[in-house]
């Protein structure tokens, strides 16, 4: 099936899309110490810094994604993004200054996060054009972002320890101005117009996790509608409101945005937190990996443990139903941070707790945006536009809740309270009802 995309832009699009994963795995594990140790953020700056980076996030993409069509083709998007990543790396490199990085390198940051959502569409595009579908191709292209968060998060932090900061935020802006490079030469400006709102919904950017979401629709046939209904997609998102009182579930969807935002909320806390945890607060016991290198292992474990759940849990969510499915997400991520919180600590058991960790977001990622379409089967857009602001707000929460426990004692209160938040979760999915994918007789 691949021999047939094998040509130069089949690997121009995955050299993008590596260029896309390995740059944000590259810089986002380490930013905590890099704040910390470089920086000399205290607790609340740091929690202050992920706040505003999700806020001016999620500002900046709407800002382009509503202009895009009328002022830049997806080509100039990309270069734009890439080169706004080359200068935010360069920005932590030269100026490790609090006040420049939460104002200039969290604005250049924000511009970064269009390039990924553009290589998608313009992807997308090209496939139906070239071969009349896009599901096979995109996969390859998931493929290859999930193997660069296997890979990079151990390299960056082998760079980090063994060559400090600055040389891992130059690798990190190489990285970038390759796929400025590449946009430039190979990309074409346009092959055909389509909704640009509805390209910026579809590919969420934060992690692997998220960036799985946006194709998986096609498994349960999802996706199909909303290509083809793009027009009522954007209508959708004009009436918001109405849209959800038209739905008659209004209750479950409320319940299920909730939710959705506190499982995220304890993901970003987890990643934001983590580090600092594994490198500076916890004494891990064992030898089997350099306790310093430890977040980087532990992180692309994760990612690469992530991949077969994602694959496996659509299937089964026909053989179980989907809402059993998600609410085993939360379980799973509970019983995460309850090992996190009481368990011992120790190397081998840190890699070991990876693999709640995976089904949790692994789950989470894959079938999230599904369960919201399915409460919302005739406003597939509106449904995308609140599943990804659940995952926006929980990213800002998490900043909060990492500010306040580090202030208050330390970052275990954010796996303590992750404890809390994926027990809440848990009950307001018991709540949710009215889904679609049920169980198969």
């Amino acid at each position: 099936m691949i021999k047939e995309y094998l040509n130069k832009r089949f690997f121009s699009f995955l050299t993008l899309i590596f260029c896309s994963g390995s740059s944000l795995a590259m810089t986002l594990p380490i930013m905590s110490l890099y704040l910390m140790n470089e920086v000399h953020a205290d607790g609340s700056q740091l929690g202050n810094f992920f706040i505003i980076s999700a806020v001016s996030g999620i500002i900046v993409t709407q800002i382009i994604a509503k202009f895009s069509d009328s002022k830049l083709s997806r080509r100039d998007l990309m270069i734009l993004g890439y080169s706004a990543g080359a200068l935010t790396t360069l920005t932590y490199i030269f100026f490790p200054d609090y006040g420049i990085i939460v104002t200039a390198g969290v604005a250049f940051s924000s511009i970064s996060m269009v390039a990924t959502p553009q290589v998608f569409a313009l992807a997308r595009e090209y496939a139906l054009l070239k071969y009349g579908d896009a599901l096979m191709f995109t996969s390859y292209l998931r493929a290859v972002f999930s193997l660069s968060w296997v890979m990079t998060p151990p390299i960056a932090y082998v760079l980090f320890v063994d060559y400090g900061s600055r040389f891992t935020f130059m690798v990190a802006t190489m990285i970038f101005l390759t796929g400025a490079l590449v946009a430039f030469f190979m990309m074409p400006k346009a092959l055909f117009k389509s909704g640009s709102e509805h390209d910026f919904e579809d590919t969420p950017s934060s992690s692997i996790g998220d960036l799985m979401d946006t194709e998986n629709s096609n498994e349960t046939g999802r996706n199909s509608q909303s290509e083809a209904h793009a027009e009522d997609v954007k209508g959708d998102s004009s009436s918001g409101f109405k849209n959800l009182l038209k739905s008659g579930n209004v209750m479950s969807i409320v319940f299920l945005f909730l939710a959705f935002m506190l499982l995220w909320c304890c993901n970003s806390a987890y990643l934001i937190s983590m580090p600092v945890f594994v490198t500076r607060e916890a004494s891990v016991a064992g030898t089997l990996i350099d306790t310093n290198r430890l977040p980087g292992v532990m992180m692309g474990l994760a990612a690469l443990l992530e991949i077969p759940v994602m694959i496996y849990c659509g299937g089964l969510a026909r053989k179980i139903g989907l809402k059993t499915l998600i609410i085993l997400c939360g379980c799973f991520g509970c019983l995460f941070y309850v090992s996190l919180s009481f368990g011992p600590i120790s190397s081998v058991s840190l890699l070991f707790m990876q693999i709640f960790n995976a089904i949790f977001i692994g789950i989470l990622a894959s079938l999230g945006m599904v369960y919201m379409q399915e409460l919302l089967p005739k406003f597939p857009g509106q449904a995308t536009t609140l599943y990804n602001n659940s995952v926006h707000t929980g990213g800002i929460i998490s900043g909060y809740l990492v500010s306040r426990a580090m202030s208050a004692g330390g970052t275990v209160l954010v796996f303590e309270t992750g404890i809390v938040f994926t027990a809440i979760a848990v009950v307001l999915l018991f709540a949710v009802s009215g889904v679609g994918i049920s169980r198969k007789d």
